[in-house]
């Protein structure tokens, strides 16, 4: 068999398949990163997320070391505005997703070992009973065969393995964010006890029909800038279209003015929706909640969390069970390798755990921790196995 063109395929420029490919890239590894938009970053470009969690543990300082660090070191140098801050009992860094746009931009850019490959992804795949051999890659409408090394599925939602094997990939059933960024906020509106009287108004919106259902519960944090918020609403992936997304855009954006504090506010960008959980792969381990509480010794390490579990039920809402003070755990590595297969691993969303603890381990510091793991691993493998 010919020497493969890519030693490594990636599929999905988030989180987990940014750092991937990064510490693949270091190593001297041919890396393809394809991505299916036409922008890297995934879900904090994409929908808009301006905290960034995951980095640090509940005191404040780092759970990993290498990329995540950079990362952050990165993003503080880009940004004036960015800095670490805590969220009730979590520290997140807090960025704009523009600024980390620019970055990871940036960074990748620098690495000759990567080549990119925007509004692409792979479309066919061939494999034998423990690897993938050769798959086909479409961008437009050209479509491009090659021999594989070893794939990375970091979609987010599983979609190279579902490829391959529906049997190897858990449904995922969690409830997914929306979110609009704001500009032209008074300075401090959303500060306490202001933010209570903003929440109530919303809240008394709905209850008189001037907002959809959807605004009930809807979520405000304060932004990056002084005349910045965002406003996320949370629903099932099942029921959104970009058309009703533009209609409670238009809602929220006539009710804004009658907002203490929001009197010259304005929308400037509705982000596209975030999935919570779009499918796991079935690894060769499952990630459980007990591990999680626990926290049981393990072999191969793909990083440490320390995430409150943040599950965002489909019926009920989001539940938050934060982990005891000073607690850590540690995902195991063979939670990112697809059961029964040799070259096809997994990093960030869709790694292999139990739904409640996925809703922890998903968290953006730690997908960064994943993807830089699996790089390290398989540029130490002349197999990529």
């Amino acid at each position: 068999m010919s020497e493969p063109p890519y030693k490594l395929i990636v599929v999905g420029a988030g989180a987990g398949g940014l750092a991937c490919a990064l510490a693949a890239a270091d190593a001297d590894v041919s890396v393809l990163l394809l991505e299916k938009s036409a922008r890297l970053g995934g879900t904090i470009t994409q929908s808009l997320l301006h905290t960034i969690g995951g980095l640090y543990d509940d005191a404040g300082e780092y759970l990993n070391p290498g990329l995540p660090v950079e990362l952050e070191q990165r993003l503080l140098r880009s940004c004036s505005r960015a800095g670490k801050r805590k969220m009730g009992r979590v520290w997140v860094l807090n960025v704009a997703p523009t600024a980390y746009e620019d970055v990871i931009e940036s960074w990748v850019a620098d690495k000759p070992a990567i080549t990119v490959l925007r509004q692409a992804t792979i479309t066919r795949l061939e494999a034998t009973a423990k690897r993938i051999t050769r798959v086909e890659v479409t961008r437009d409408k050209s479509v491009i065969p090659l021999t594989v090394g070893a794939v990375v599925d970091a979609t987010g939602a599983a979609e190279i393995t579902r490829m391959l094997d529906e049997k190897k990939v858990l449904l995922g059933n969690a409830l997914a964010g929306l979110i609009f960024q704001i500009r032209g906020v008074e300075k401090d509106a959303l500060k306490f006890p202001k933010n209570v009287v903003t929440r109530r108004a919303v809240q008394a919106a709905v209850e008189q029909d001037a907002l959809p259902d959807i605004f009930n519960g809807a979520w405000f944090d304060t932004g990056v800038w002084e005349d910045e918020a965002y406003i996320k609403l949370n629903l099932s992936p099942q029921t959104y279209t970009p058309r009703l997304a533009m209609t409670w855009q238009a809602a929220i954006a006539d009710l804004l003015p009658q907002l203490p504090g929001f009197t010259g506010a304005h929308i400037t960008r509705r982000g596209e929706l975030g999935i919570r959980d779009g499918g796991r792969i079935r690894g060769e381990y499952n990630l459980t909640l007990a591990d999680i509480k626990n926290n049981p010794p393990v072999s191969e390490s793909a990083g440490r969390c320390a995430w409150p579990i943040e599950y965002w039920h489909p019926q009920t809402g989001v539940t938050l069970d934060y982990l005891p003070a000073g607690h850590t755990y540690t995902i195991p590595l063979p939670a990112l390798r697809v059961a029964g297969m040799d070259n096809l691993w997994a990093v960030g969303k869709c790694l292999s755990a139990e739904p409640l603890a996925q809703a922890s381990a998903r968290v953006a510091g730690a997908c960064w921790a994943m993807g830089e793991a699996v790089g390290r691993v398989l540029s130490q493998r002349s197999n990529m196995s």
